[in-house]
């Protein structure tokens, strides 16, 4: 396994992971779709609360009957499949990771989310990813855009949900049309692209990767990219994110010019700091299943803890970061979180479920905003009576 890891984290840092130009060829099915049969994405949201002291009780989160905005979710790399590009079988660890990242959002949205042929796993741990790889996995994301947007969208807002892999597809998908086009940029609510290394000027919220689309920067912004990637303490000098120099970004950056996103999501939903972990119960399948914690003991498909971690946005030796702080007692035998891949990715298999109340907290407010401004800009443009 640690071999496994060595080259996975080599693979990625030699910047193999970005490429431009992709194939115009349809290559995809709908993971989650409204009306879709067993759709993972509209799974129960049914929690239990397990705080300090082992207290617990069980929520039920409702979800918003008539959601006026869409979110668009494309998943990180959890194939298990041979070759470099996975087929459009629809895998547990699809159904699993669609549960885990994108079923919260569903609370206030209707969440599109492509079954894409991936890079898988083995593909980067043994290197066979090539430009044609990449380009093979982002045309399949592409062409699910263009129908989402040809027979669903009609003009509704758009999220934009993604993480790691899925980040760097979508983050291309934001450049290469939401940032060139003024009308479709209108109806951006959120782009909330975590673990991918988004980049822009360093010290800037604007520029670099996305010439017109911002950092997210005060709460309930709408039209802006939440982005992050977690570690416990600095990130090493090789390590795969949290830099310019590191996974799924474009080679030759200066990292003296150049850093990272990092937004806060806890500043965001307004949390002071305090992340609001949810996380899926029992194991997760596949390759990466015994590198994630299973947090199998609530009987409930989710968990959350409040009160465990503060978060903030650090900047240290080149390295733009989400840092995140155990805040508990040593009396508290919560579950925690873990460094899986080694402490050159940090939390990266965790670290949307470690912040994914925020995340839903913060796209909801982000919402409300953009409803409210596209009802003002309705009336300004409705005709008026005679």
């Amino acid at each position: 396994m640690k071999r496994t890891i060595a080259a996975l984290t080599a693979i990625i840092v030699g910047g193999l992971l970005f490429a431009g130009g992709a194939s115009a060829e349809r290559n995809f099915k709908w993971l989650c779709k409204p009306g879709k049969t067993n759709d993972p994405c509209m799974s129960s949201l049914k929690e239990t609360v397990v705080t300090a002291t082992g207290e617990t009780s069980v929520v039920d989160p409702k979800r918003n009957p008539k959601p006026r905005v869409d979110c668009f979710y494309v998943y990180p790399t959890v194939s298990s499949q041979v070759g470099p590009n996975a087929d459009l079988t629809e895998d547990p660890e699809l159904d699993a990771i669609a549960r885990q990242q994108a079923a919260q959002f569903s609370r206030n949205c209707r969440v599109f989310a492509p079954i894409y042929p991936q890079y898988t796993v083995l593909s980067i741990a043994t290197g066979t990813i090539t430009p044609t790889v990449i380009d093979t996995a982002y045309a399949g994301v592409k062409a699910a855009w263009n129908e989402y947007l040809r027979r669903y969208n009609r003009g509704r807002g758009i999220v934009l949900l993604g993480h790691s892999q899925g980040t760097g597809h979508l983050g291309r998908l934001l450049a290469d049309t939401f940032d060139k086009k003024p009308d479709l940029r209108r109806r951006l609510v959120s782009a909330t692209l975590i673990g991918g290394n988004l980049y822009v000027p360093k010290g800037k919220l604007v520029g670099g990767q996305f010439k017109k689309i911002p950092a997210c920067s005060r709460p309930a912004q709408p039209g802006c990219v939440i982005a992050s990637s977690s570690f416990p303490a600095q990130p090493p000098a090789n390590s795969a994110f949290g830099r310019v120099t590191g996974a799924l970004v474009t080679t030759g950056l200066d990292p003296e010019k150049y850093e990272v996103i990092c937004v806060n999501p806890a500043r965001l939903d307004g949390s002071r700091g305090i992340l609001k972990p949810r996380y899926t119960t029992g194991g997760f399948p596949g390759i990466n299943g015994n590198l994630q914690p299973a947090f199998s003991d609530a009987p409930t498909p989710f968990a959350s803890f409040p009160e465990l971690y503060r978060a903030r946005c650090e900047r240290a030796d080149g390295a733009h970061w989400l840092q995140v702080d155990d805040i508990s007692t040593p009396a508290d035998q919560r579950q925690r979180h873990t460094e899986g891949l080694g402490p050159t990715w940090g939390t990266h298999l965790s670290e949307m479920s470690d912040q994914m109340g925020n995340l839903v907290g913060a796209v909801k407010a982000q919402t409300a905003k953009y409803i409210k401004k596209a009802e003002r800009e309705r009336k300004k443009t409705r005709p008026k009576a005679k």
